[in-house]
């Protein structure tokens, strides 16, 4: 890919076309200030119930200049968007593969995929997916609230966002970025060490993300509480002592200017990403943030009690939740984030829906390869494909495997992509599903990914009889 694209003269001729991957309240925040600034702006986001209410009302967005509706683009599909100008990642860190995997329609020849996300790492998962020459990264100061669905508190004023090539390069690439961004009114800055400005970003972070997650304070909270100064300047401490034994370039010299930066022009009624992950019933993003403190130090011989504690107790607070999500399940109770209601099971026992495992789906670089293997040596024949015999893209066996093309994959052959399962229900499939801390995935309603990575697609049976009559085959009974 040309650093010196199209995309520079873009900015001169017409509008970007810009997708937001993961469009909760930071990536509304963004994605509101660019489609003000006049750029056709795509806001993706995994939740039915939020893109309708954008679609239908637009996105309400409050701020210091007070309340007001921006008309935007938002969809669950990123075929609707189609190829795109820039992607910019703001989904929570344990999403970037599946969802930066379930978004490729937005790549075309020259699309830039730029990670504004929390903690450290997420470039390397996109390198892996998209390749190398595509990926940009940055932090942003920007912050935003999920008040309800296309409803956010937005806080972009005074606040910076940082931008950069990998390898540090000033190309005009990244500089047509910045300054559409900050025609939207997004202070944007290109750094010449960006790995640099991602600690910098990060020590704000630790500064304040696990306190308040195991308070449940607020920023005006956090910031009145001396006791809780101390220990978020001494967990900033450690990180600067890690970086600088990693021979990271840092901006900020002394703990004291993360603890002011993290809570600079926002209200005191502002709450961080990960106390509204909590909040919601959601694991965070910890082993991104005090969690990559904690792994560098290890890698370089610093300590970090100080982030250690921190993790176990937002880990420990974690277990808690789904410990209580799972018990309230068995007893009969579903929760929400709301309100309780309960599920009169009778006898206590949750059993939404019956199923079985249809598809076992992977990603694959030689996709005819393995069509071989298990057409010649098991004789798993052919049910579907996507494509052509000579080119597919997906191939489905008889016998439920599936193979999912991708010729870009840098990782080992066989790599899980997800699991699909037949439901006799799968409306009740889905509601049961809640409580346990699942998330919509960019595919769809029946797209679920599980609090620990695994991706599954639920399927309706047609008709439902045929998910018993699956279940009373046992194939490995003795006769």
């Amino acid at each position: 890919m040309n650093t010196n694209s199209y995309l520079q003269l873009h900015v001169k001729e017409k509008p970007l076309k810009i997708a937001i991957l993961g469009a909760g309240a930071l990536g509304c925040a963004v994605g509101a200030a660019l489609t003000e600034a006049g750029q056709e702006v795509w806001l993706l986001n995994r939740s039915a119930t939020h893109v309708e209410a954008m679609r239908r009302d637009g996105l309400r967005v409050d701020d210091a200049n007070g309340s007001r509706r921006v008309m935007v683009r938002a969809t669950t599909q990123a075929a609707e968007a189609g190829a795109v100008d820039l992607v910019v990642v703001l989904v929570k860190s344990f999403h970037t593969d599946a969802a930066m995997r379930g978004a490729l329609e937005l790549l075309g020849p020259e699309t830039l995929v730029l990670s504004l996300q929390n903690g450290l790492g997420h470039e390397d998962v996109l390198t892996e997916i998209v390749g190398h020459e595509r990926v940009l990264a940055g932090k942003t100061y920007v912050g935003g609230v999920m008040r309800n669905p296309g409803h956010i508190e937005s806080g972009v004023a005074g606040k910076a966002t940082y931008i950069g090539e990998l390898d540090g390069r000033l190309t005009p690439r990244v500089m047509a970025i910045a300054e559409t961004f900050n025609t939207a009114g997004l202070a944007t800055t290109v750094s010449d060490n960006i790995v640099g400005t991602m600690w910098d970003k990060l020590l704000v972070n630790v500064a304040t993300g696990a306190l308040t997650g195991a308070t449940g304070l607020t920023y005006g909270q956090l910031y009145d509480e001396p006791l809780l100064k101390t220990t978020a300047l001494a967990a900033v401490a450690e990180a600067m002592a890690v970086a600088r034994a990693a021979g990271v370039k840092l901006a900020t010299t002394h703990p004291e200017q993360a603890w002011t930066l993290a809570g600079e022009g926002l209200s005191p009624a502002f709450k961080t990403s990960m106390l509204q992950s909590l909040e919601k019933g959601s694991i965070t993003e910890i082993d991104f943030i005090n969690g990559a403190v904690v792994r560098w130090g290890q890698r370089h011989g610093v300590p970090t009690p100080v982030n250690t504690t921190l993790v176990a107790c937002i880990k420990g607070i974690e277990r808690a939740m789904t410990d209580r999500q799972h018990s309230n399940i068995v007893h009969g109770t579903r929760v929400s984030a709301k309100a309780p209601t309960l599920v009169d099971k009778g006898d206590n026992r949750m059993n939404a829906t019956r199923a079985y495992l249809e598809h076992v789906a992977i990603w694959v670089k030689d996709i005819h390869w393995h069509i071989r293997f298990f057409e010649d040596v098991l004789g798993m024949t052919m049910r579907e494909i996507d494509g052509t015999v000579e080119e597919p893209h997906q191939y489905w066996t008889l016998g439920g495997l599936q193979f999912i093309h991708n010729p870009r994959h840098e990782g080992s052959e066989g790599r899980l992509a997800h699991l699909g399962v037949m439901c006799e229900d799968l409306d009740a499939a889905l509601a049961a599903a809640q409580p346990y801390g699942v998330s919509e995935m960019p595919q769809g309603r029946n797209w679920l990914r599980l609090p620990d990575g695994l991706a599954v697609e639920l399927i309706q049976a047609k008709p439902a009889a045929c998910v018993a009559q699956a279940l009373a085959i046992n194939p490995r009974a003795e006769t």
